[in-house]
């Protein structure tokens, strides 16, 4: 049997983020990043040498020029992934890009259109709905283990610290909760409850710096009720329960754990735990696989999730056709 191709990444971003993908690559069978590209010659080349990366570059562009990879991972602040994504797409490159992908619907709508035009892959990087618990945690919700569900809660929250300039609070960089954490709640509430939104209502309060610090969502299904809680100013219990009429299931750390518990009446609870050492080989996996079969999206985290999530961000800022 002939072996597979190895798949070259080229990443766009020298921070934390893009080590630990570097990380999970390498846990991965015939894939690996070759290129690394920052605004800063000397970080890449930094983070190119603590990775083990070919090459580095202080060019986006010329880093898809000379490189030509397989596919990209965009790791900078979400105020350049559109760009930055929109540039892969010129080059016809594969893309995942970190979340927040994108910040508003209009954004959303150009970069998919564009990734449909082209046949060329784009996922954001929701790694969270790929993670054994969340699965897990969704086959009970579908196999009807506790009965329907009446009410759902995803809180996600952690002090960020007032520095305005740090990327949590500086609106320059498309700081704030909605495009750290909202987008968590977001986008995992709508995994676990897949059905037709029949109402949604939003509320938010800005800090001094002009970001989002605290909002909730609330969405109407037809028969359940979802409230989500996000904060970039206080710490939250970052887990996520389902109350139905047989039961509840109470998933901790739901954005990055590796547990889920099922409570039934008068059942002893059922407790699964992952041992997934870096989750986000699963989202890359899927990416692979996806670009492999000549998919332009992945059913995981289609460019629908994406979509509905920005114009959620429109919504929740006020913002208007």
């Amino acid at each position: 049997m002939e072996q597979e191709k190895i798949f070259r990444f080229a990443i766009m971003g020298a921070g934390g983020i893009a080590e630990k993908f570097c990380d999970a690559v390498n846990r991965l069978e015939n894939m690996e990043v070759v290129a690394v590209a920052s605004k800063s010659l000397e970080r890449a080349e930094q983070f190119a040498k603590k990775n083990h990366v070919a090459k580095a570059y202080d060019s986006y562009e010329q880093m898809l020029k000379d490189a030509d990879p397989d596919g990209v991972y965009i790791a900078t602040t979400p105020n350049y992934h559109f760009e930055l994504t929109m540039l892969c797409l010129d080059y016809k490159k594969p893309v995942l890009c970190e979340k927040a992908m994108l910040v508003n619907a209009k954004e959303a709508e150009e970069v998919f259109r564009r990734s449909k035009e082209l046949g060329v892959f784009v996922m954001e990087g929701m790694w969270s709905r790929f993670l054994p618990h969340n699965i897990v945690a969704k086959q009970w919700l579908e196999e009807g283990k506790i009965g329907n569900v009446e009410l759902a809660e995803i809180n996600i929250g952690f002090p960020a610290g007032n520095d305005p300039k740090n990327r949590f609070n500086n609106p320059e960089l498309a700081g704030g909760a909605a495009t750290d954490v909202t987008v968590y709640c977001f986008e995992l509430m709508t995994y676990f409850l897949d059905r037709p939104i029949r109402d949604m209502h939003t509320y938010m309060i800005r800090s001094e710096t002009g970001v989002d610090k605290t909002e909730q969502i609330s969405i109407l299904y037809d028969n359940c009720i979802a409230n989500m809680h996000a904060s970039i100013a206080a710490r939250f219990n970052d887990e996520a329960v389902f109350y139905g009429t047989d039961g509840k299931i109470v998933v901790p750390l739901v954005h990055y754990g590796q547990e889920c518990i099922l409570y039934r009446d008068q059942e002893e609870p059922v407790h699964f735990q992952d041992q997934t050492e870096n989750g986000f080989v699963f989202e890359i996996q899927e990416m692979v696989d996806c670009v492999r079969r000549g998919e332009v999206q992945s059913k995981t985290a289609p460019h629908e999730m994406t979509i509905r999530c920005a114009e959620m961000f429109d919504q929740l800022m006020g913002r208007k056709e």
